[in-house]
Order: C-alpha cells, then structure tokens, then sequence
C-alpha cells in the first residue's frame, strides 16, 4: 500500500466550498491507489476565537483546561471533512490525536510528541478506511488531552509519515508554494520549485509561515519529503527535499 499523508492547514478547511474541494482533492489521490491519511488543523481562525472565549473570562486559565477548550477545534475539522469524504463515496473515519495512541510528554498548550503506540492507524487502513486525524494533539504521559506548539500540526504530518513508512507529505495549503518574500506585498518575490531542509529552516524561523520549523527539522532527520501543494489546485508548487 502507498500510504498518502496529506495535511489541510485552517485556512484550506475554512467553509463549506473549502471542505468539498478538499474532499475532492483526497478522492483524487484514492482514485489513483493511494492510500491517503490525512491530517487536518481546525477550521479557519477557530482555535484564535476559543482561546478569546477563555481569555474572557480569565486572564491567566489553566493550561489544561485550554487544552479541553482548543482541541476540539480539530475536531470539528476532522468529523466535517469525514462527513464531506462518505458523501463523496470515500470510506473514512475521523480520529483524535488520542485515538491514534499519538504520545506525547506531559506538558498543556506545548507538549512534544514522544510515540505512537498502538496500532489504530494500521488497523483502519487494513480496513480500507482513510482516517482524518486531528492535528496538533495528542494524549500525555498522564493520560490527559495536550496540544502542540502553534502549528503542530505540521509536526503530526511528518511524524506519522515516519510512523508510516511514508516517503513524503504533501502539505495542503492556501499559497501555491514558497517564495523569496511575501508576494503579496512585494511583486518581486519569486517561488522556489526546489529547496532543501536547511535552506527552508532558515526561512521558517525568520518568519515564513508555511511550515513549521520543527517540522522541517523532523522531516530532515527521518528524511521525509515536504510538497506544498496548492488546495485549489492540488497542483506542487515547491518541494522540500
């Protein structure tokens, strides 16, 4: 089996529209004998409007119960885009982070992943179904819900795919690749059909915000690919290699 793993930052899953083409973008790859896992943030900006709730009503909440709070953002993602995946004839199943036996140290609102134990995610591709994971969670040492660090989700995406024995990650986005600069402020900015770990590294800890540096750093040790593929079009725009 061709094991597919393809994460949908919040802006691709954002409304309906985006969820269809979504689902329609996972079904291409079935079609052609992937085996697709997918791994889904929550939708548009709804991890920024829960965390306003608690900040509304404490100025200092606990971090374990923001943890209850944010992740079910990923939630919702995960049981819409499963939603949109059997009406349009895929066989899928939605999966929390602690579903999957996705471990992680101890820590609220930062945790590091550690493991994945258990079989779930085998178990349910043997099966025939492409599951949706919520990105960005996992369970604690202690048995208890954590998060990542903001735009962990990245980071679930290669860990599996190294879990997996994946070769790459296709990392849906609403940007068709990187460039040199913001191209939507500077009309010089050139995209980059090519980069390597490092050269990406650097720009995404001086500030570019289509990957997260620590997942470029994962997928450099476990040699994992990174394609930043445009949601629209489903099309490659860079390759991190």
């Amino acid at each position: 089996m061709k094991i597919c793993i393809m994460k949908f930052g919040g802006n691709t899953l954002a409304n309906k529209q985006k969820l269809l083409l979504a689902a329609d973008l996972i079904k291409s790859r079935y079609e052609v004998g992937f085996i697709p896992v997918i791994v889904a943030s929550a939708n548009g900006n709804l991890t920024d409007v829960l965390l306003d709730h608690a900040y509304s009503i404490s100025a200092n909440p606990d971090r374990r119960e923001l943890d209850m709070l944010v992740t079910t953002g990923e939630r919702v993602s995960v049981a819409l885009l499963s939603i949109a995946l059997r009406a349009n004839g895929v066989p899928s199943v939605s999966l929390t982070g602690s579903q999957i036996g996705l471990i992680t140290t101890s820590s609220h609102t930062g945790a590091d992943i550690l493991t994945l134990k258990g079989d779930r995610l085998k178990h349910e591709i043997e099966q025939g179904h492409v599951p949706v994971v919520a990105g960005f969670q996992g369970i604690g040492e202690n048995k208890e819900i954590t998060t990542l660090k903001r735009g962990g989700s990245d980071v679930s995406a290669v860990f599996l795919a190294s879990q997996l024995g994946a070769s790459h990650v296709e990392m849906i986005k609403d940007v068709d690749g990187v460039y040199s600069a913001d191209p939507n402020k500077d009309q010089k900015a050139q995209k980059y059909e090519v980069l390597d770990f490092d050269e990406m590294y650097k720009l995404a800890l001086n500030g570019a915000s289509v990957l997260h540096p620590d997942a470029v750093r994962l997928a450099k040790e476990k040699g994992i690919e990174i394609r930043i593929v445009y949601y629209r079009t489903g099309q490659t725009g860079t390759v991190i290699k």
